[in-house]
């Protein structure tokens, strides 16, 4: 975590100065974050990855529970299926040009691309690939450097998608959400601000140490 990113955290702790400062940190957030979705949605538009990609975790799970955004997120997680991979490539030089700087380019331990981050404003956007695998949908989160160094495989259901209409653009969402969510969460409209990734997810299949975490992106 990045010394401001420490520091924010004790003073969100701090008893009701914390609320305070936490709410007037989220809206100023959300004033940058929501114009910068839908540009990246319009941005997508003119690309070959339309259609291609969807809304996943921590937005679909807004969504559905609150109608909006998570107000303590901070990302944006979309999936792209690892067929369509070269078509979110092929979208990055439009990206670039829109703003979105490419930020982090993860690989398992079998060296597979899996993620590609993006940021602008402070906030990342963040593309998982998704392979099929036996009906199911697999990806990877991993745990950070130096101390965390952990490659975690994770499963869902293989399903459709539908678009759905979600600040103030039309998206595609997995057809049965609940199953979705209920799957990564388990009990899914309770809130839990506590929930890790890395800990908490009831889809994990595998974890082992992470050997390929060089998240460098520089082509």
């Amino acid at each position: 975590m990045s010394l401001k990113g420490a520091v924010a955290q004790r003073l969100f702790r701090i008893p009701w100065i914390g609320v305070v400062i936490a709410s007037f940190c989220n809206r100023l957030f959300r004033q940058r974050f929501l114009p910068d979705l839908r540009r990246l949605h319009d941005v997508l538009e003119e690309t070959d990855l339309v259609g291609h990609y969807w809304i996943r975790a921590g937005m679909l799970l807004g969504w559905a529970r609150e109608g909006t955004l998570l107000a303590h997120d901070r990302d944006a997680d979309f999936g792209v299926l690892v067929e369509d991979l070269p078509r979110l490539m092929g979208a990055i030089p439009v990206l670039r040009r829109a703003g979105f700087r490419p930020l982090m380019r993860y690989r398992n331990n079998e060296g597979q691309v899996v993620e590609l981050t993006f940021l602008r404003h402070g906030a990342n956007f963040e593309f998982f690939i998704l392979e099929p695998v036996d009906d199911q949908l697999r990806y990877f989160v991993f745990g950070w450097p130096p101390d965390h160094l952990v490659q975690i495989e994770k499963r869902l259901p293989a399903q459709g998608l539908v678009p759905f209409d979600f600040v103030g653009r039309q998206w595609l969402r997995p057809i049965d959400f609940e199953l979705e969510l209920r799957s990564m969460y388990g009990d899914w409209r309770t809130p839990q601000k506590d929930w890790n990734y890395l800990r908490d997810a009831h889809n994990e299949v595998d974890r082992k140490p992470w050997v390929e975490y060089d998240t460098t992106w520089s082509d």
